[in-house]
């Protein structure tokens, strides 16, 4: 067991080592699907599946432990998009990079690729927030930064009078002469979420709306009760509503696993909100990014 813990370790700073030094780099790639096969691997052959009770409509989740030595259970998977299989993601993986993945098999590989290190890393210490997290950051950067051939920056400096304040955001990815994007990536909106809308509203006054486009992507919304092992979502539509309209808009919200109050929303204000599964964004690249 402390093999795994100690090639987790290793593999999670990786991730980090690679990805800084080039964020849609081949080695940032690898390091990224090192770590994903580790993590398959160990919830595979050293853990158990444990059921949980969802109280999400239309969807099921479970969850993994241990088989010896600790009680801790894993955040919830969604059953459907989750594939705990090392040698059929390196299949998909290679489907990917040819582009032939249709989009419920992307989503699914997505979806899988993204939680397997977060299951994996917290079954040895669950109230680590920060690995997980920066992980995810760091899977949705190399991804965003490969679709668009963008290396990007995560400082902007901001014109004020006299002055250039600097402020460290997500990401900046500057695409032309004309246009760059903010992306801001958060596991769910219970993180600081108004942050992200708050860096596009700096943007807009400090530049002009349009000249930063604004992108946030996202994991989900469940939260799993420990001791009845209940999952349910979170969300607050309203106060998204509001953000969205007086705040900043971002153009485009994009989730692993979407929310359906999240979607209705979206139905409701189709103008404004524009909510879409993650695996859409490589479909829709050209529009979302068009100057």
């Amino acid at each position: 067991m402390s093999s795994f813990l100690t090639g987790l370790r290793s593999g999670y700073e990786n991730v980090k080592r690679s990805c800084k030094a080039g964020w849609a780099s081949e080695p940032a790639e690898t390091a990224i699907r090192a770590l994903v096969r580790l993590s398959l691997t160990f919830l595979q052959k050293d853990c158990t599946t444990v059921k949980l009770n969802s109280r999400v409509p239309g969807k099921s989740y479970h969850a993994y432990r241990r088989r010896s030595g600790s009680k801790i259970v894993s955040r919830p998977a969604n059953s459907e998009l989750f594939l705990c299989d090392a040698r059929k993601i390196d299949h998909l993986w290679e489907d990917k990079k040819r582009g032939t993945l249709p989009t419920d098999s992307l989503s699914q590989f997505l979806y899988t690729v993204a939680l397997a290190p977060c299951l994996a890393l917290e079954l040895f210490d669950r109230q680590n927030k920060k690995g997980p997290a920066t992980y995810f950051e760091c899977f949705v950067g190399h991804l965003v930064a490969g679709a668009t051939k963008t290396e990007p920056r995560k400082r902007a400096e901001l014109p004020i009078q006299t002055r250039t304040v600097r402020l460290t955001m997500d990401f900046l990815f500057d695409l032309n002469d004309q246009l760059s994007l903010h992306l801001a990536v958060k596991m769910s909106t219970r993180e600081r979420v108004v942050q992200a809308w708050a860096h596009q509203r700096l943007l807009d006054s400090a530049f002009g709306v349009g000249r930063y486009r604004g992108m946030m992507v996202l994991f989900g919304e469940t939260k799993l009760d420990s001791r009845s092992h209940e999952v349910v979502e979170i969300c607050v539509p309203d106060q998204w509503l509001a953000y969205q309209a007086l705040l900043a808009r971002m153009e485009r919200i994009y989730y692993f696993d979407p929310p359906e109050r999240y979607r209705e929303l979206a139905n409701q204000f189709p103008v404004l909100v524009k909510l879409r599964s993650f695996a859409e964004f490589f479909s829709e690249t050209g529009s979302v990014l068009k100057p």
